[in-house]
């Protein structure tokens, strides 16, 4: 399986390819309440994606002061600083609480955007499923702790926080009533290459899952492989010579990880870089562990309930 539709980005620092990536790639599933890339990237975003690519300084000074190892902290980082520069926005507030009169939280508004100079509430999201069952419910994390439906029903309930009685007094001024968007991205990873049924997108970005012992799915017999550790995850590797494997080395050297693990399958270009041309997980033998999955399988039975 390719990967699916085919999406690159003309940038050469693994920084800017992830911000590009956070601000163009398309959508995996529709939400009702979707922003479309256009508004974050806004007219001047491509010159100043290829600024940054020539000098990404100020973006890695950034990052470096707020390190993290998770994924889903270094996405916000990125857009963080995005929002503080792209001269069409302007950021009011990020990861404001929302609690009750007990104090128990309520929930948390990801970002708060003077945008084109409209008040919105943004809501983002890069997310990873595999597709161990039928349709969009079978749709679960690598980790075992996380699915698509769970996922999906959270941001829904994400997405009104700014309703919420106990939110006005939150809101920064000219907020009340603001706009909601949210921006979705990720890749999903299925064993075949069914189309993706609505509200998943068509042109969704897609991969592969497999058994880490058996031939891994390749399109062409040259190619090289490469380990994408988590903070890779987002954007197509584009990779030196001396960072790609043969895939039995890298299946050696996966051999004793007891989760799913991300490689990229990449070919050589002209300019001497390797380019990924799919992407994939390969799957430990014991893996899913049965209790886990019955665990997440629990909880997503229990929303379907609801």
């Amino acid at each position: 399986m390719a990967t699916e539709p085919a999406f690159d980005l003309p940038y050469a620092h693994p920084s800017v390819r992830d911000l590009a990536f956070l601000l163009t790639s398309p959508s995996p599933w529709r939400c009702g309440a979707d922003l479309p890339p256009s508004r974050l990237l806004g007219p001047d975003g491509p010159a100043l994606l290829r600024a940054l690519d020539q000098n990404p300084a100020p973006l890695l000074a950034w990052l470096a002061a707020r390190p993290s190892k998770r994924l889903g902290h270094y996405a916000e980082k990125l857009l963080s600083f995005w929002f503080r520069h792209s001269p069409h926005i302007r950021l009011a507030a990020e990861n404001l609480t929302v609690c009750n009169n007990e104090r128990r939280t309520l929930g948390e508004f990801d970002f708060l955007l003077w945008l084109d100079g409209e008040p919105w509430h943004l809501e983002t999201t890069s997310k990873f499923y595999l597709q161990l069952g039928a349709g969009p419910d079978g749709l679960i994390g690598p980790g075992l702790r996380d699915a698509w439906c769970l996922k999906s029903n959270k941001l829904a309930t994400q997405l009104e926080l700014s309703r919420h009685p106990a939110a006005a007094a939150r809101l920064p001024d000219g907020f009340a009533g603001c706009l909601v968007g949210a921006r979705l991205t990720g890749w999903f990873f299925y064993p075949a290459d069914p189309p993706p049924s609505a509200p998943l997108t068509a042109d969704q970005l897609r991969g592969w899952h497999a058994p880490l012992a058996l031939p891994w799915p390749r399109r062409h017999a040259d190619s090289r492989w490469a380990w994408l550790p988590r903070l890779s995850w987002l954007a197509p590797a584009r990779l030196g010579a001396d960072d790609t494997h043969d895939e039995s080395d890298l299946r050696a050297r996966l051999q004793l990880h007891p989760a799913p693990q991300l490689v990229a399958e990449l070919q050589a270009a002209a300019d001497g870089s390797w380019r990924e041309v799919a992407r994939g997980f390969v799957t430990p033998a014991a893996w899913p562990d049965p209790d886990r999955l019955a665990e997440l399988q629990a909880r997503i039975a229990a929303l379907s309930a609801q």
